[in-house]
């Protein structure tokens, strides 16, 4: 294929590829969430009413503030995280995160109040909570109060004890927390009655739908959301939130594994021992025009003789996806495959890598964004040889670009002619034309595993940047509309249009290095390429403007230093860059005057 040719299967791959994020952001997006929300609709219009009003839904803290203070549920204390425990079903459905708040403002302020809630109790507007119950065909202990025999709350130090007595069934109770994010629970179910009696555990986690769920929030985008377990020897199963919406479920037999519900940050895990026969249980409930998403696993049911008892396991997760912490529990406790709760990609050999090679950095340098910066120039360093080749292979091409434009304009009439000059002159040369593009192949691969990362790592939400960048999980707050932040308006605000608005240095930055590497390239001869061309470090600005701003930092950096390689690589190969005419033609007219 002749140099003009892949130039242009090249512009025309980047141009669809902008295009189509564009489309798709201001277009598909929102179309597809409006059908969601439609069949959302639709589907709680389907379903059945019961005869009982729906109960009116209250807030979390007023149901948590009141059962506290009437005895209903136990406070818990632990390093990472505090809450409280519903003594109606021994139900965990109180946690908040400490050290993780839901805005920066909150954070730098160590608001309590604006710290991530993670579970909630039934009946609030954000319900989401775990339960380990002992059940029979008919009757569940979910829904039964158990009495504590332990005094003071739940801490590290200080499990919790709860007993529950039936007609001939005793269960004693013992949960402990560690000093990050795992209850466990232990059970001792004695069989009081003169008859056998068979029970099977299950543990369930219950999250009631809402519309945030259905609909992916923008910084959410890129990850996985929904189910997601490994089911015995099977790793990643996934079922996303719209997905299970629309009716998929899943039923798996199989030994050991856990099951959980999840977003990009934050995840609720429900683990069995790792031995015994489980079925592995996802899907949801519809009750009242309500959505409630289940995932779990359920025992194969024990036979307890009169005067015997059983003793069993369960541990439940509660907490932000730390990739150290994920990594403690995989290892010591043996939950198996528990970092891939991080959405890795399908380049998670490469993903993996790069989110270690972050982590020593931030080890060395003390700072997110410097583990950033390292990592670029790891990559730069270790593509350079790839790159140099690439380089020099469009040096050389651009070299012989007037003895090209001669062969097409002698040759125009004859296109065969053409390729076969052509050629021969890349022959007499020793030059090929493709060399420049196929070290592109493998850097893609590694630019959109280094995207991935930066975009799932827990570690650089509301992390800091030099200057004005406060979190870098967020998009650049300044904009060019407000002459970055002087005026005290935010354009974002206004509806359909703000978010094209939004459009900060960083990315104004990231714009004008591919400029500055588009000035490195010869130009296309044919006008309407030439065009087409500048207009693509505009698209590209618009699109990284909404995106986070360590993604952009580190794509600016990554362009700076492609710069300097490409331009100090073309001055010893003896070629003029546009730059070089640019500089010339400025300076040199300066000089002249």
């Amino acid at each position: 294929m002749e140099q003009q040719e892949q130039r242009n299967l090249l512009l025309a791959l980047v141009l669809c590829f902008g295009l189509f994020m564009v489309y798709n952001i201001f277009v598909l997006e929102p179309q597809q969430k409006a059908r969601q929300a439609a069949l959302a609709q639709a589907n709680q219009n389907a379903v059945e009413q019961v005869t009982s009003p729906t109960p009116a839904l209250r807030k979390r803290d007023e149901v948590v503030t009141a059962e506290l203070a009437s005895g209903q549920r136990v406070a818990v204390t632990a390093p990472s995280i505090e809450g409280s425990i519903s003594l109606l079903g021994a139900r965990i459905d109180d946690v908040s995160l400490k050290n993780f708040y839901e805005t920066i403002g909150d954070k730098e302020a160590k608001n309590p109040k604006g710290e991530i809630k993670l579970l909630a109790p039934a009946g609030t507007t954000s319900a989401f909570y775990a339960t380990v119950a002992w059940t029979t065909p008919s009757t569940t202990t979910d829904q039964v109060v158990w009495t504590q025999t332990s005094t003071g709350p739940l801490t590290v130090e200080n499990p919790l004890k709860l007993t529950y007595t039936a007609e001939s069934v005793h269960i004693d109770r013992t949960i402990t927390v560690d000093a990050d994010y795992l209850f466990t629970v232990n059970d001792t179910v004695t069989n009081t009655g003169t008859a056998p009696v068979t029970l099977a555990q299950k543990s369930q986690l219950r999250q009631v739908q809402t519309d945030d769920l259905i609909n992916t929030p923008h910084a959410e985008s890129g990850s996985h959301r929904g189910a997601l377990g490994v089911y015995g020897a099977d790793k990643n199963q996934m079922i996303n939130y719209h997905d299970l919406n629309q009716g998929k479920a899943v039923s798996k037999n199989v030994t050991g594994g856990w099951n959980a519900l999840t977003t990009k940050y934050w995840m609720a895990a429900t683990i069995p021992e790792q031995a015994e026969e489980v079925q592995m249980i996802a899907g949801t409930e519809k009750l009242n025009g309500q959505t409630t998403f289940t995932a779990g696993y359920a025992l194969t049911p024990y036979v307890i003789e009169p005067g015997k008892s059983i003793t069993k396991q369960a541990r439940v997760f509660a907490g932000a996806k730390r990739v150290s912490v994920l990594d403690h529990y995989e290892h010591a406790s043996g939950i198996p495959a528990f970092t891939d709760a991080v959405d890795w990609s399908w380049l998670f050999f490469i993903t993996k890598p790069f989110f270690w090679l972050l982590m020593t950095f931030q080890g060395w340098f003390g700072a997110f964004g410097l583990a950033i910066l390292a990592v670029t120039v790891v990559v730069k360093i270790v593509f350079f040889p790839l790159q140099y080749n690439m380089y020099k292979s469009m040096s050389k091409m651009r070299l012989i670009q007037p003895e090209m434009k001669g062969i097409q304009e002698r040759f125009a009439a004859d296109p065969q002619r053409m390729r076969t000059e052509q050629a021969k002159l890349f022959q007499r040369e020793k030059v090929n034309p493709l060399a420049g593009c196929l070290p592109l192949i493998p850097t893609m691969f590694v630019f959109y595993s280094l995207f991935q990362v930066l975009n799932v790592s827990i570690e650089m939400r509301h992390t800091p940047f030099i200057g004005w960048i406060r979190d870098m999980s967020a998009a650049d707050p300044t904009t060019i509309f407000n002459l970055f932040g002087l005026i005290p308006w935010d354009p974002r605000s206004i509806p359909f249009v703000g978010g094209m608005l939004g459009i900060g240095f960083w990315p104004i930055l990231y714009g004008l290095t591919m400029v500055g590497l588009q000035s490195l390239s010869a130009p296309p001869t044919d006008p309407m390429q030439r065009q087409i061309m500048r207009f693509i470090p505009l698209v590209f600005l618009f699109l990284f403007a909404g995106f986070a701003s360590g993604l952009v930092i580190y794509y600016v950096w990554s362009n700076l230093i492609t710069i300097v390689q490409q331009y100090i690589i073309m001055r010893r190969m003896g070629v003029e860059t546009e730059l070089d005419k640019w500089l010339k033609k400025r300076f040199g007219e300066k000089k002249a005057a």
